[in-house]
């Protein structure tokens, strides 16, 4: 199994260095030539001939496929060392090279009169540029989405689904269609300009992005845009200065502020390249921003990050569990002994059908391991790097973790400090106990010579006498107990709440679920093992009162249910957002017009990241468009904004204002400007947005090497 761990290894690196010959390893620090190359495909070949039937046997059962040496050579052979000398220097380079060509070949101004030549003119390329089958699947969706909706908004924002689904080329082409037929709407052509921008035709987006600049001046998302395009072409004085005015306008900007990062240590500005990111990552988190920071030797703190969904006080609903009072003298004793028994066996009934659940789960749990593992196994093989936790896992551990983190021991040590209060408080009781003890045996002698016939027979005194002796030890140690499991309770409480939060965000689904019944039993175990004293009265005393056993009623633990939800259902295609368990659906009508396979990711996409804005069209037609989404979120009411990048969704944010007909308010802001992350429950918040909201599609930079389809396009006419 360890040969066949090494192989498995080695086939995923391999793979991705010879496929990705600018991609640099640990182990080079200077470009390899093509005999290097030969040298490791004929390593891998070794590796491959001396596999048993048994490891080829278990690699197919894990869906992968033995690579073609043959092949990969044939894909490889034009590539000289010249090239590979280039592609390791492109792999180094901060910012992009400045493309004299392609500045050269940027369009003429583009007046509203041409706009629709021009967009017809681009388009006419960019389908020349795209792969037949791309261009055929992209007409057929082009003709459903014409046929299924009212206007170009309407068509258009079904498009972006696309986009979010990150079939990038496809959304290109079909976006593009709909700009030819109307190019009066100026969020179709903002979102175009952005997707060619992203797609490597940077030169093409810059004459629409001046004409709508134009028109409506101080629009973040606008002013943005041609920032990124500048700097996708090398253009670095230019880019930023459109890059700066976004940040004035909006200072945590998301994209602005992320490539500002990189202007600023391409200067050797290691502090503002942080703070920069820093900017960027505080209301849209990324893993490629956190990785930024991390190379720049900065560890992301929990306060570099904003957190939308604030914490109920018990999600678990372990506050409502009851249980009997602790007796504190004699009349109570025989009644609230009764009702522990009834508590304690109930807590046992519902652990052992908790346990029973528990043993399921771990079968699911295991199973779904499995099914995710071969699905990395079956990426990495592709050269796809597949993200082995939930999609705002990153995010949460970087702002919840201090939660559950012990890493200072306060955890650890709160744990032990109130644990040994318990048992200080039991070893305390013990010594009452033996107080109690000598005085019931010293009552014993004072009376044994007073009853039997013919004596005084005091029983009102004796018994007097015993029940002052018992409700002192009763009030005594039980009172301790008492406050000792309070605190300890109160203490693992708050313990199983900030550990099921966290999880919530931090754990595949199936886990979770185990993780929850888990920490029920666990609230159980630690109720129902209290240690109240109890005692019976004399018999110098009257009968004592029935204390027959009572079921008991135990509470019912709470569901943690996510109290932020949000549906952005763009027909085409739909994301149903819960905490961090994001799911999408197609639409099955749509799916009859193309086929799935059509919708792989394209091979050279220069696609890195971007920022997607939808909001619910509610009054928009009172305002004024100049003053960008930033500006408008308040006034329109519910948004969901959208962080990208290559590998998908990676953040996901509610807007705080969601009044207008989606939600409500989700959480007090004060408590947000302070970082508190519990406190209060919140109510709430379910945010639905259609394809008749408003959708914005804010760049980000592109490859720093630039090999997308598009870039050599040239339009001289139109």
């Amino acid at each position: 199994m360890t040969r066949l761990f090494f192989i498995t290894c080695f086939l995923f690196t391999s793979v991705i260095v010879l496929s990705q010959p600018g991609k640099k390893t640990p182990q080079h620090d200077k470009p390899p030539t093509q005999k290097e190359m030969a040298d490791m495909m004929k390593d891998m070949q070794k590796e491959l001939d001396g596999m048993s039937a048994e490891d080829k046997k278990t690699m197919d059962s894990l869906g992968i496929k033995m690579p073609d040496i043959k092949q990969i050579k044939q894909n490889t052979a034009h590539i000289s060392d010249k090239q590979l000398a280039e592609a390791w220097e492109d792999a180094d380079r901060i910012v992009p090279k400045r493309e004299g060509a392609r500045i050269a070949a940027i369009p003429g101004a583009v007046t509203d009169s041409k706009m629709a030549t021009y967009i017809a003119a681009v388009q006419n390329k960019v389908a020349s540029a795209l792969k037949p089958e791309t261009v055929s699947t992209g007409n057929k969706v082009y003709d459903y989405i014409k046929s299924t909706t009212k206007n170009a908004g309407e068509a258009a924002n079904r498009v972006m689904g696309l986009w979010l689904a990150g079939r990038l080329e496809i959304a290109l082409y079909v976006l593009g269609k709909i700009c030819v037929t109307d190019v009066s709407n100026t969020d179709n052509l903002s979102n175009y300009s952005a997707m060619l921008s992203m797609q490597g035709a940077q030169h093409l987006a810059i004459p629409i992005l001046n004409n709508l600049n134009a028109k409506y001046p101080k629009n973040s998302t606008l002013l943005n845009n041609l920032g990124q395009a500048w700097f996708g072409l090398g253009e670095i004085s230019k880019a930023e200065k459109y890059l700066d005015s976004v940040i004035r306008i909006y200072a945590y900007h998301p994209q602005a502020n992320l490539t500002k990062s990189l202007i600023e240590e391409s200067r050797g500005n290691k502090q503002e390249a942080i703070s920069a990111v820093k900017r960027s990552i505080e209301k849209a988190y990324s893993i490629e921003k956190e990785d930024r920071l991390n190379k720049m030797g900065y560890k992301l703190k929990k306060e570099d990050l904003s957190w939308d969904k604030l914490m109920p006080q018990d999600p678990l609903g372990l506050e409502k569990f009851k249980w009997p009072e602790y007796p504190m003298n004699l009349g109570e004793s025989g009644i609230l002994e009764a009702e522990w028994q009834a508590f304690r066996k109930k807590c046992q009934e519902d652990m052992d059908e908790l346990k029973v659940q528990e043993k399921i789960l771990g079968k699911e749990v295991e199973n779904a391991n499995n099914v995710r593992t071969k699905q990395l196994l079956q990426a990495g093989q592709k050269g796809i790097m597949v993200d082995p936790l939930p999609r705002f896992a990153h995010k949460a551990m970087a702002k919840l973790n201090y939660l559950v983190d012990d890493k200072d021991g306060h955890i650890s040590f709160y744990y032990r400090k109130k644990g040994k209060a318990v048992a200080d408080a039991n070893i305390e009781a013990g010594k009452f106990e033996e107080i109690l003890s000598y005085q019931l045996k010293l009552l014993e002698k004072k009376y044994e010579d007073q009853f039997g016939e013919g004596k005084r027979n005091p029983t009102e005194a004796a018994c007097a006498d015993d029940t002052k002796a018992k409700n002192s030890f009763l009030l005594s140690s039980n009172s301790l107990l008492h406050d000792a499991f309070n605190d300890f309770l109160g203490f693992m409480r708050l313990k199983i709440n900030n550990e099921m939060y966290y999880y919530q965000y931090t754990m595949w689904p199936e886990d979770f679920e185990l993780a929850k019944v888990v920490a029920k039993i666990s609230w159980l175990a630690l109720i129902m093992n209290q240690t109240p004293r109890f005692r019976d009265k004399s018999a110098w005393c009257p009968a004592k009162t029935d204390s027959t056993e009572k079921p008991f009623k135990l509470s019912k633990f709470d569901d943690i249910a996510c109290k932020f939800n949000d549906t952005l259902d763009l027909q085409i295609i739909a994301f149903y957002n819960n905490c961090s368990r994001m799911t999408s659906k197609f639409n099955v009508k749509f799916i009859e017009y193309t086929r799935l396979d059509d919708f792989e990711r394209a091979e050279g996409d220069t696609y890195i990241g971007s920022t997607i804005k939808v909001s619910v069209e509610k009054g928009f037609d009172k305002l004024k468009w100049e003053k960008g989404p930033l500006k408008l979120e308040a006034k329109i009411g519910a948004s969901v904004e959208l962080e990208m990048d290559r590998g998908g969704i990676k953040d996901v944010t509610l807007g705080a204002e969601a009044k207008i007909g989606a939600g409500h308010n989700t959480f007090d802001e004060g408590l947000e400007e302070k970082g508190s992350i519990g406190g209060k429950d919140v109510v709430d918040t379910t945010i639905e947005v259609g394809v008749q909201g408003r959708v914005s599609l804010i760049s980000g930079h592109g490859k720093i090497e630039g090999t997308g389809k598009l870039e050599g396009i040239k339009i001289t006419e139109w």
